[in-house]
């Protein structure tokens, strides 16, 4: 049987590049309409405590509805940054921590950029955590090669720590892999 958890999760797979489509970017940002998606991405590399949240959050949506590869890197530094409208009435991961939703939209070309984000020193919990998860969603047909994306980044980093974050993420993502999957995840971490 599939836990709430795990179904969320399902869900929020199923929903991964979509769910931005449904939030039009303009909502609530007067100063980025009819903006492209390059003034969007300008938007994000501003100073962070001056940004407006509704401008921030429309930012993060407009790039994904374009899958705009440029903004990856930007979108990662975003990671842990939430929708607390969506964390007030406990939505789904995608929801809350919208560029997860934004770097599913970009697909696997993002995913070394992410383990980078994993291994890395400065690298928060929260964020490294929601990398690991943008991983499993991006893999979320297979999530087995998620785990083996994180285990292969380990194996080819000569910094010990940060190869230790990956595997500690990977198999922290093994623990979120769905039941008819997680046999093979486990199996995965093992290599």
């Amino acid at each position: 049987m599939i836990s709430p958890r795990n179904l969320a999760f399902l869900f929020g797979a199923l929903v991964c590049g979509s769910f931005n489509q449904l939030l039009l970017a303009d909502e609530g940002c007067p100063d980025l309409e009819r903006k492209d998606a390059a003034a969007h991405l300008e938007y994000l590399r501003g100073d962070r405590g001056t940004l407006s949240s509704k401008c921030v959050l429309a930012s993060i949506r407009y790039i994904a509805s374009k899958r705009y590869m440029q903004a990856s890197a930007t979108l990662i530094q975003y990671l842990e940054y939430p929708d607390t409208v969506a964390t007030a009435r406990r939505g789904i991961i995608l929801e809350i921590y919208p560029a997860i939703d934004a770097l599913c939209a970009l697909h696997k070309s993002v995913v070394p950029e992410l383990t980078a984000a994993i291994a890395g020193a400065d690298t928060a919990q929260l964020a490294r955590e929601n990398a690991a998860l943008t991983i499993l969603l991006i893999y979320s047909a297979s999530q087995p090669e998620a785990i083996t994306a994180l285990v292969s980044a380990a194996h080819s980093q000569t910094d010990p720590t940060a190869a230790t974050r990956l595997m500690d993420k990977a198999r922290w993502l093994t623990a979120r892999c769905i039941g008819t999957n997680r046999n093979e995840c486990e199996n995965a971490v093992l290599k």
